[in-house]
């Protein structure tokens, strides 16, 4: 077994944007970073999903110097409305909110984001990503300070780093090798996305339409096309791959009446095989800790939820931020965790709280308290502006990365 690299102050487990995002920050800030990916090859050519990017987010990017780049090949937007069972009860522009860091959100493809980070990644000498890179065991006990030892092609390595973050996923080999107890689920919320062309007229808008049942969402993607997405119970996802797309189509366009132009009847008549569609699983990730000695959880594998709120990346790429804050701190100061543990006393029941609004809110909507009064839709402001708690962490956590 080899010891490769000899010393880092963190090794990152999974090369999701996330990971990467960790990565280049600690890179930034003159530190040795070892990225280890379990593929052979990350392949940024196949289609993936588009998540929306909000402004404080949005504004972590701006600061590691990657804006430009992930807008260029993004949808943009502007500006949004919110319906409950056809009648209007928001509109908003994000120019008019308060504080906000940016005047706009963006769908942006992941394998654009990936793709940028990996640029940028590249231009740092102390960083090594590592493919097809097996983790095969953390040595040492529970909240102790662990070794790592993975597996590649050229051997067996071990590793001695400051920290082992763990940003490989709903499933994370990491949390399972740190024997951190967790709680993982599947939504009982299914999910359904199209990508097709956007109507004449429609612009930087994003619609969201809740019914008794389901939820709508309509935002632009990259060359002039739409995203639109179903969410409701898994099993009517299922009744309705098994039926004729027109039934779909047609609920769709009941929900969301602004889709007529989209699904109209030509297009209605297709077969499934004819129309570019995504089933995806959500699963919720909840285990005791985030942090155990020197092991350390973020993204996915701390806290993966339903794509409902659109919460999921920007949760990740936000513990990208403060996860670099904490083990900067920590290099600075022997090794101490503090930090870590004070944002992790706020973000953990935040986020906690927001993957079961997540559970709640679609099972079906209290009828006409969602109407009258909105109690039942997501607080708007904390998915725009970050966790109140913790905007000043937002605003300023890269001014001892990038000065």
């Amino acid at each position: 077994m080899s010891d490769h690299p000899p010393s880092s102050t963190a090794c990152v487990v999974g090369a999701g944007p996330a990971g990467l995002l960790l990565a280049l920050l600690l890179g930034r800030a003159g530190h040795r970073v070892t990225v280890l990916e379990r593929s052979p090859r990350i392949d940024l050519t196949r289609q993936a999903g588009a998540p929306v990017l909000q402004p404080v987010t949005l504004r972590v990017l701006e600061r590691a110097g990657l804006l430009d780049e992930v807008r260029a090949g993004a949808g943009e937007i502007s500006s949004g409305e919110v319906s409950v069972r056809g009648r209007q009860v928001a509109r908003y522009a994000y120019s008019d909110l308060p504080d906000v860091p940016l005047p706009y959100a963006l769908t942006v493809p992941v394998t654009a984001l990936r793709g940028a980070l990996l640029a940028a990644i590249g231009e740092l000498p102390g960083v090594e990503l590592r493919l097809g890179a097996e983790v095969t065991e953390l040595m040492g006990g529970e909240g102790a300070r662990r070794e790592l030892v993975f597996r590649d092609a050229d051997g067996t390595h071990l590793l001695r780093p400051d920290f082992v973050v763990g940003s490989d996923g709903k499933f994370s080999t990491v949390r399972g090798l740190a024997e951190i107890p967790t709680h993982v689920f599947p939504y009982d919320k299914g999910y359904l996305d199209f990508l097709v062309p956007a109507p004449p007229g429609w612009g930087a808008r994003i619609t969201m339409h809740f019914t008794d049942d389901a939820y709508v969402l309509s935002m632009p993607y990259p060359g002039d096309r739409l995203i639109v997405v179903w969410i409701t119970r898994e099993q009517q996802v299922d009744a309705a791959l098994a039926a004729p797309f027109a039934e779909l189509a047609g609920r769709l366009v009941e929900a969301a009446p602004e889709l007529a132009a989209v699904f109209a009847p030509q297009v209605a008549a297709r077969g499934w095989d004819e129309v570019p569609h995504r089933q995806v699983q959500h699963h919720m990730v909840r285990p005791d800790r985030w942090l155990d000695g020197n092991v350390l959880l973020i993204g996915d594998s701390a806290h993966a939820m339903h794509a409902f709120g659109g919460q999921g990346l920007n949760t990740s790429l936000q513990d990208a931020a403060w996860a670099a804050e904490g083990i900067l701190r920590a290099a600075a100061d022997s090794g101490s965790t503090r930090f870590l543990q004070e944002v992790l006393s706020l973000r953990v029941p935040f986020v906690e709280d927001f993957q079961e609004m997540q559970r709640t809110t679609l099972a079906p909507l209290p009828g006409e308290q969602a109407t009258e009064h909105g109690d039942a839709l997501p607080d708007f402001l904390p998915m725009v502006l970050g966790q109140p708690e913790l905007r000043p962490l937002w605003a300023g956590v890269l001014e001892g990365v990038l000065g």
